[in-house]
């Protein structure tokens, strides 16, 4: 039962933190599609320890030479009984010149919505912008490191999380191995949920994705 309840407590902090999805480093050609799928989330104590496995699929667009359209769906939080999607895009701002890296910037719109019967609330929608650094090396292996802030509409504090990771290019395949760290600045110590922190400063968690271009190598 203890176990049962923390899981309850866990959930909503969990959709809050990791939503399950890793960086969108560098947006797709234009003209051409992209399908990827991540699961990511913050590492948690309990009776071990065990990652908080949050799952997201979805799609990309290039509307542009250097910008892209995406949207995804939340599979995790449906076992919460909350619908979840997203939508937005990427745009490289700068490209990778030499020695220095490329920048890029990407902004997520969230909605998630209570659906179990007779339990309906109003939806809560969350807005999320991501500037990224990266280096790819020898057409395969893409560097990067990210920052981000998530901003709820309802009100309440930003959400601030860091991000390193390594993409592995394979023809038109992708792979995504992702460390993040959730709310850096917070202290805790004394959350109902045993997070697995630095310190006592917010969360570790890391992330697995997978991606395919249609259209050749991205």
């Amino acid at each position: 039962m203890r176990r049962l309840s923390r899981w309850i407590v866990l959930g909503p902090a969990a959709l809050a933190l990791g939503c399950g999805l890793t960086t969108q480093v560098r947006p797709v050609p234009r003209g051409t599609w992209g399908a990827e799928a991540a699961v990511s989330g913050p590492l948690v104590k309990l009776g071990g320890l065990l990652p908080v496995p949050l799952s997201t699929v979805g799609v990309r667009y290039g509307v542009a030479e250097r910008a892209d359209v995406a949207a995804h769906a939340h599979l995790t939080p449906l076992a919460f009984g909350v619908a979840g999607l997203d939508v937005g895009g990427s745009w490289l701002a700068l490209e990778q010149s030499g020695a220095v890296p490329a920048l890029s910037l990407g902004g997520r719109l969230y909605g998630f919505a209570q659906v179990l019967p007779g339990r309906a609330t109003a939806p809560r929608a969350y807005l999320e912008v991501s500037p990224t650094v990266s280096y790819l090396l020898g057409e395969r292996f893409l560097s990067y490191a990210s920052a981000s802030g998530l901003v709820q509409f309802a009100g309440g504090r930003p959400l601030w999380s860091l991000a390193v990771g390594e993409e592995v290019r394979l023809a038109s395949w992708g792979l995504c191995l992702e460390a993040r760290w959730y709310e850096p600045h917070s202290d805790t110590r004394f959350h109902a949920v045993d997070w697995v922190a630095a310190g006592a400063r917010g969360a570790l968690g890391v992330g697995l994705g997978v991606r395919y271009h249609f259209g050749g190598e991205p």
